[in-house]
């Protein structure tokens, strides 16, 4: 019996032994070459999740910092930090979160479905706009960096 379970136990950890079967598996789910519609939409919305996941800590920070009335909880000597957390916490939930989730994943998982067709109609243009997605995440983030940022204050 218990060469039966090491078998078994060794069958799930053979790519140690076999480091082809790790290529065919990131080859088969790879974001860069894939272009079917289903998995792109459920990457937008793994990208989604990702996404809103730094926008609620960002969202933390700030009732972190309105909790306490009179102290600066971050960067004491920045005034416009607030404003400027303020500002990108909305772009990342409204531009990052909300659009991609509901019409990157949603759109792209349902609406081929729905009107019966095998596959949108554009593929490549679809993936190209989901690689694009992170990139410009990682800009919107480097923002940050300016001197003042984008620390408008939405007012």
């Amino acid at each position: 019996i218990t060469a039966v379970a090491g078998t078994v136990w060794i069958k799930y950890f053979s790519f140690i032994s076999e480091p082809h079967v790790i290529f065919i598996v990131l080859n088969r789910y790879s974001l860069i070459t894939n272009c079917n519609h289903k998995t792109l939409g459920l990457y937008y919305l793994w990208f989604s999740f990702l996404f809103g996941s730094y926008g609620f800590l960002l969202s933390v920070i700030l009732r972190t910092e309105l909790y306490s009335s009179s102290l600066r909880i971050i960067a004491q000597e920045n005034v416009n930090l607030y404003n400027m957390i303020f500002t990108i916490h909305g772009i990342i939930m409204i531009f990052f979160n909300i659009m991609p989730g509901l019409f990157g994943g949603f759109g792209n998982y349902f609406l081929p479905i729905l009107c019966g067709s095998p596959e949108l109609a554009y593929p490549r243009i679809n993936s190209i706009s989901l690689l694009l997605q992170p990139i410009a995440f990682v800009l919107v983030i480097l923002s940050t960096a300016a001197e003042f940022g984008g620390g408008t204050g939405w007012t």
